[in-house]
């Protein structure tokens, strides 16, 4: 019986309440269920859980770059439309903007959390040969040439939502 999909995320944060208004009001996630003061739970639907949110305490260390551990959140929308509705949502409500890129495969802003976790807010890019793309960062003779393929920076103001 093989592993279907990865069925949710856990993450750990400080502050429920502004894990509430960040992923509740900012990202539009409705609330699933609640242990209070221990743990949220998040989807984008009625049910299931894509993101659970577990208490740890207020002295507990926040992610850092070169740090072991989850790299970032991915989240999918429905067009590039919706990546840049999201990009001006969050910068409306202040939150941190690390970049905008175009991947290839996909076109992204990437953002933390009230806490520092990273999250992707992506489209993928339709009728793209994933396969050649692979080959060409596979080929590639130096990070930055691979760079060069896969993280592409965009400015999400002058870019058109087509």
């Amino acid at each position: 019986m093989p592993i279907e999909r990865v069925g949710h995320v856990g993450i750990k944060m400080r502050d429920l309440e502004g894990a509430k208004r960040f992923y509740r009001d900012i990202l539009g996630m409705k609330i699933i269920g609640e242990i209070k003061g221990f743990a949220v739970f998040f989807g984008f639907q009625e049910y299931p859980t894509d993101i659970a949110v577990v208490k740890v305490g207020d002295d507990a260390e926040s992610p850092y770059k070169n740090q072991v551990g989850l790299s970032h959140i991915a989240l999918l929308t429905d067009s590039f439309a919706t990546v840049k509705a999201m990009y001006q949502q969050l910068k409306a409500h202040n939150v941190t903007i690390l970049r905008a890129v175009d991947h290839g495969l996909s076109k992204s802003v990437y953002c933390l959390d009230p806490e520092g976790n990273e999250l992707e807010i992506y489209c993928q890019v339709p009728k793209v040969d994933w396969r050649a793309l692979v080959k060409k960062v596979e080929e590639a003779k130096t990070l930055e040439e691979m760079m060069h393929l896969v993280e592409v920076p965009i400015d999400l103001e002058a870019m058109s939502a087509d």
